[in-house]
């Protein structure tokens, strides 16, 4: 993590070093306003990379001119097999153009969110840590291998489902399991390990050198790696008489089947951020007038979760990322050819040297995946009808190759892109696309597909504890799975759709145009105030809420332009008073004009006179809303500092400060007045009809002059405690009892969260039905050893729709709902 933080900061100190640099220096080679065309930076995701200028995956021929940059941030959702997996990722990065011809850029993934639609046919789900539908999977495994030699040891071997025992990473010593032995009988003789025990897992053994995979006994393949083969359907085994003796597998691969974005999620829904990181260049090599660009892009990918830890495959298991250790190399070679104004074509080439997943495990470092190279292709052709939106239509094709791990459901991944770019201005603007998944997982995959693989099943009949083979205590089979075409049990994607959502800001350099010449304008003027308000005479102040303004001196502030840049002179014409000072700022004084509307003009000369725009603003001077002084008492009523409980009395106090005398008039929004009518505080009985609500007193003060217009009415408001109500937990009708038992421990660690509380069963339908039910939920009462005491079954009745349960959580004080 320390090695990962430091590479970030590295990263993030150059660019700033090199925006600050860029944008001392001055490019004199400037684009054309005339060019409808904007330069953005690409969303990539589903195999390239996001950041280098262009579409939306692909790289036109353009870079960011010398001092340039942009920030970027994008939703990406696309679709990937095996698995039928949709990925949903929020790429942010940043580009700089540090010449006109080169660029660099950085991209990470503020999210990434993975939604797992086909959970059986990836491998990750059935490493030891996995579940699916609350069991361990089926799987084809390389044998565990004991001190000694094994009759299964390297072979490829069937783990039943339901066998394996949960056991976290990185698994090592970890239970086998029982491989379906029922006890006494054991599985560990069966693979080198002693009498009595069952296998174990591990360590890990070398692979075929280099990149490759290393083995993992008991847990990967026979193929390496740490991922296991999947078993898509199973049969039931009969002995010699007749009775079911285990299950065998039908349909099911040797090799793992993975994603090579994220080869161990295990999750149906897993999600992260900031996983994966990007830093690279674009450099084009053609001339920046040349309206073909051709270049390369090269860029260094690194990860921040890797297998070395419990952590970081934890991470891996969301499908934060591939993991790669070393970090990937990316290159790409890029080309764009500008056939109209208003269409541009483009294309890239690009390869992919894809880093292993490396773990540290006991005895040393083991490679868990050979992750594949990616070869890719695309084109896309954009159409700049003007400077303010553009058209884009993408294909691109990404292929796995080189060494690498067997993939089962290998599928190299085919998208079709279309969708517009809005450029509100030069420097900022929106993409939005849809994506289609040409190449997702069907039927169409298998037509012609012939498959065949073998896997050993350990004892299908057991006699005696399992010994050498051939003693009789121990029948192995040898499984041959052949098949043409989809395989039976295989369930094909479903959602080829996606989309790319995209929001841009950076710096542009101004784009060359023909210099006209042009007035000096003024595009605003500014007043301090607006309007003078003549002071009261003796013996009246103003009105509530009136403010009289007698300030005579207004400062004035002028913005004026001129595109030439040429020295400007301000001329200022009033109505009325005069004008103090000079320049943009000024002051207009209008000490001893009468009411009435005053203008000022102002208007700038650049050496034509006042040629330009013009703004002229007004101010108005009035006499102020007055009337005689009065003197107003304050007003505030206070009441209760806390909550009342119902039944209590609240006081509430009327606080008159100056002003004559007054009489008092209380009014309450609830509750009764008990005592305290006419005079400064009062006593308000409450009652159980006001639990939860609020009572609200307001007073009236009587005895003032209308014509002052004192405050007469306050009110305070004050809340009584309300009762505590019955707690609805959960509501189910007919269920599976496994469906039921799951519901009831959610009720009763809700009970355990609050221990002061009571449980209240209400079950609907026939006394048969009830009767049942209650039955259920007794027994797992006693199974869990919840307190009995705690929890009420009450009959509601037959409702006529069948059987239901209502599960109450009572508070102290509380009633107990009716059924």
């Amino acid at each position: 993590m320390m090695n990962l933080a430091y590479r970030v900061f590295i990263v993030t100190l150059t660019l700033l070093a090199l925006v600050f640099a860029a944008n001392s220096q001055t490019d004199n080679s400037k684009r054309s306003a005339k060019d409808d065309r904007n330069t953005a930076p690409t969303v990539g995701t589903g195999g390239p990379t996001g950041g280098p200028t262009g579409l939306f995956t692909v790289y036109d021929g353009q870079t960011l001119r010398k001092g340039e940059f942009t920030f970027s941030a994008a939703v990406s959702n696309y679709d990937r097999d095996p698995g039928n997996a949709d990925f949903t990722e929020v790429p942010v990065s940043f580009q700089v153009g540090l010449t006109n011809y080169f660029e660099m850029f950085f991209n990470t993934d503020a999210y990434r969110g993975v939604k797992v639609n086909n959970p059986a046919t990836l491998s990750g789900f059935y490493l030891p840590n996995s579940r699916i539908n609350g069991i361990s999977p089926a799987a084809i495994i390389y044998a565990p291998q004991g001190p000694s030699p094994g009759i299964y040891s390297g072979r490829a071997v069937f783990r039943p489902a339901g066998t394996q025992p949960w056991s976290v990473f990185p698994y090592i010593g970890g239970n086998s399991g029982t491989f379906g032995l029922i006890p006494p009988q054991f599985s560990g003789p069966l693979f080198g390990f002693g009498a009595g025990t069952n296998a174990l897992m591990g360590p890990p053994r070398p692979g075929g050198g280099g990149s490759s995979a290393d083995n993992f006994p008991g847990i990967g393949s026979v193929y390496g790696s740490i991922l296991p083969g999947i078993v898509l359907q199973t049969v039931t085994l009969l002995n010699p008489n007749g009775a079911p003796s285990g299950t065998a597998p039908s349909v099911f691969t040797t090799a793992p089947s993975y994603l090579p974005d994220a080869p161990f999620i295990n999750r149906t829904w897993g999600t992260a951020s900031f996983s994966t990181f990007t830093v690279g260049g674009k450099w084009r090599w053609t001339n920046v007038n040349n309206p073909v660009g051709f270049g390369i892009m090269g860029a260094y990918r690194f990860y921040a979760d890797t297998a070395n830890d419990f952590a970081g495959f934890n991470q891996l298991q969301r499908g934060a990322s591939p993991g790669g250790n070393r970090g990937d190399i990316l290159l790409s070679l890029f080309a764009d050819a500008r056939v109209a104004r208003w269409a541009n074509v483009s294309a890239n080439v690009g390869y992919h040297w894809n880093a292993s997943v490396k773990g540290d495990f006991p005895g040393g470092e083991f490679t868990l995946l050979d992750r594949p190279d990616e070869f890719l292709t695309s084109a896309a052709i954009d159409f700049p009808v003007n400077r303010y939106f553009q058209p884009i239509v993408e294909f691109r094709s990404l292929r796995y190759i080189g060494g690498r791990t067997p993939n089962a459901l290998e599928k190299h991944p085919m998208d079709l892109i279309g969708g517009f770019r809005i450029f509100p201005t030069r420097w900022f603007g929106m993409s939005f696309a849809y994506r289609y998944n040409v190449n997702q997982l069907d039927d169409g995959d298998f037509d012609d597909e012939s498959f065949t693989g073998s896997a050993f099943i350990p004892c299908a009949t057991v006699v005696t504890q399992p010994g050498d083979l051939g003693n009789g205590g121990c029948i192995p089979q040898t499984v041959t799975n052949t098949f043409t075409g989809r395989p039976p049990g295989l369930r094909v994607s479903d959602n080829p759709h996606g989309y790319i959502f995209q929001t841009f800001i950076g710096r542009r350099n101004t784009r060359l145009e023909d210099k006209v010449n042009q007035w000096a304008n003024v595009t605003a003027v500014e007043l301090s105030d607006s309007t003078i308000t003549l002071p009261c005479g003796p013996g009246f102040v103003p009105v509530e809420g009136a403010t009289c303004n007698d300030n005579t001196t207004i400062n004035v502030s002028t913005t004026a332009v001129d595109p030439e840049g040429d020295v400007l002179t301000y001329n200022y014409t009033v109505s009325g008073g005069r004008i103090v000072g000079s320049g943009a700022n000024v002051q207009w004084d209008l000490s001893g004009l009468g009411k009435g509307t005053y203008t000022l003009t102002a208007g700038v000369d650049d050496g034509c006179g006042l040629c330009g725009q013009t703004q002229t603003k007004t101010v108005t001077i009035e006499d102020c809303n007055c009337r005689r002084a009065c003197d107003c008492p304050t007003l505030s009523v206070t009441g209760p500092a806390g909550i009342t409980t119902p039944g209590d009395a609240m006081t509430f106090t009327a606080n008159v400060s100056g002003g004559a005398s007054v009489t008092y008039n209380w009014t309450v929004s609830r509750g009764t007045i008990e005592s305290g009518q006419g005079t400064p505080s009062i006593r308000v009985r409450t009652s159980r009809e006001d639990a939860g609500q609020n009572i609200t007193a307001t007073v009236n003060l009587g005895g003032q002059d209308p014509a002052c217009n004192c405050p007469e009415t306050a009110s305070e408001t004050a809340p009584v405690d309300p009762y505590p109500e019955p707690l609805l937990v959960d509501e189910f009708a007919k269920l599976q009892n496994d469906d039921v038992r799951a519901r009831l421990d959610a009720f009763f660690v809700e009970l355990q969260n609050n221990p002061t509380n009571q449980g209240y069963i209400i079950n609907y339908g026939t006394d048969r039905d009830i009767a049942a039910r209650e039955r259920l939920i007794n027994n797992h009462i006693d199974f869990r050893r919840f307190d009995r005491s705690r929890i009420t079954l009450v009959r509601g009745g037959d409702t006529g729709a069948g059987i239901n349960t209502k599960l109450y959580r009572i508070p102290p004080g509380a009633q107990n709902p009716a059924p």
